[in-house]
């Protein structure tokens, strides 16, 4: 399963979600989280670990992908 660390930004006006971090296990993600954490001194800064769901009709053949030249690793 693919864990996903969520970055919410809150400010008077808005609220903005953006994803900053992928991990494969849940010990990465939460080791990725207290980094985050620890590292941002925003206050309008939250981060949270989100599993990732995934939905078979959004994988890709080995033949879609060979023909668009798609590569194994996540682009994030």
């Amino acid at each position: 399963m693919i864990y996903l660390i969520v970055r919410k930004r809150k400010n008077d006006y808005s609220e903005d979600y953006r994803i900053d971090k992928w991990a494969k296990t849940i010990n990465e993600a939460n080791k990725l989280l207290g980094a985050l954490t620890l590292l941002d001194d925003d206050e309008d800064n939250m981060y949270f670990i989100v599993p990732a769901q995934e939905n078979p009709a959004l994988i890709l053949t080995d033949e879609v992908e060979k023909q668009n030249g798609i590569s194994e690793e996540l682009p994030f």
